[in-house]
């Protein structure tokens, strides 16, 4: 029986369209093709080491974004923070706050130290969370089988006592792989019918 639903953020709690959208601006400027910041800020090694804890915020932009600021506006280095002008999905968050009244509700996100001090401000999303499990701060990402381990370790429930929603088919799959219900996020009503399928009381 599912006691606890743990939450992606981005893709799921919140939309990160208008910043992509602001990265695709600073490709034009650059001449770069579409993503291509996004690929370089977001994506690789670096990234993996920034958003597992193992470089600081000016080790990442160092690397990063840093060699580029001269060439754009001064809100490209707000991009540190890579959930910097999320907005947040209201559907989700108000799912997220009805499943709270039966169940355990865990955010589990592959993100950068600002995630606290920033997007969980929004008011939504305050008082929401019994876990608030990032990359950054346990040395772990998604979907390295051990995040989840460690998550439910934290809750103390075992993998099929828990369902995760992302929006991301690799990590739905690695947590299905060790037992755990998984929902791969398209919108709010689709995930809250997949949630009754598996017999969550919503």
């Amino acid at each position: 029986m599912i006691q606890a639903i743990i939450f992606d953020m981005g893709g799921v709690l919140a939309h990160e369209s208008w910043g992509r959208a602001r990265l695709a601006e600073f490709d034009a400027m650059l001449g770069l093709t579409p993503g291509s910041l996004v690929s370089r800020l977001f994506s690789g090694e670096v990234w993996e080491a920034y958003s597992t804890g193992e470089l600081s915020p000016e080790a990442y932009w160092a690397q990063t974004g840093a060699p580029l600021e001269k060439h754009l506006p001064r809100d490209f280095r707000r991009f540190k923070d890579n959930f910097w002008g999320a907005e947040l999905d209201l559907a989700m968050a108000l799912l997220a706050r009805r499943l709270r009244a039966r169940y355990q509700i865990v955010l589990l996100s592959n993100a950068a130290p600002f995630l606290p001090a920033g997007l969980l401000q929004e008011p939504h999303l305050q008082g929401l969370f019994d876990r608030v499990i990032i990359s950054a701060f346990v040395g772990m990402r998604k979907p390295n089988p051990d995040i989840f381990h460690y998550t439910c370790r934290s809750l103390a429930l075992p993998p099929a006592a828990c369902a995760l929603i992302d929006d991301k088919a690799r990590n739905t799959l690695a947590a299905q792989s060790l037992g755990m219900a998984a929902i791969e996020h398209v919108d709010a009503m689709k995930t809250e019918r997949a949630l009754r399928r598996l017999g969550v009381r919503v």
